[in-house]
């Protein structure tokens, strides 16, 4: 099993964020069973978070296409590395839009906080990249 984390620019009117979400979301929900890639999708002032996991083959097919798409710019991948399992089995994909407007509910946070808690097994190193990625700063000290 095979995990990628990746942030990118969105490069849409911020206005029609919420409509490329949807049709985000709905391409992977039709695309990613037959290729058994699971994962989130998250978004936050025009940048986008992904997590996906699958078999490496797979997902470097799936970034081919992300990479492809002119709603991205600028791909970076801070995770790429094999993981003994799945962590998000049950997320076919979904998509959560994180900007000052809207916010994940409780019970959204709860189920992914316990799906990193019981599958989701990161070393240390890649937990920092991580969190330096979510605050957009690469010479960020944690």
């Amino acid at each position: 099993m095979h995990l990628i984390i990746y942030t990118s620019r969105y490069t849409g009117d911020a206005s029609h964020i919420d409509n490329d979400l949807v049709t985000i979301t709905q391409t992977a929900k039709n695309n990613n069973p037959a290729l058994n890639i699971t994962g989130l999708l998250f978004y936050h002032n025009q940048q986008f978070l992904q997590v996906i996991e699958g078999e490496q083959s797979d997902l470097e097919s799936l970034m081919a296409t992300v990479t492809a798409d002119q709603r991205h710019e600028e791909v970076v991948r801070i995770v790429d590395q094999e993981v003994p399992e799945r962590g998000f089995s049950e997320w076919n994909m979904d998509s959560f839009n994180l900007s000052e407007h809207q916010q994940l509910s409780p019970g959204q946070l709860q189920a992914i906080k316990e799906l990193y808690k019981e599958n989701f097994a990161m070393q240390s190193d890649t937990i920092v990249d991580f969190y330096k990625s979510m605050l957009g700063d690469d010479e960020a000290s944690i």
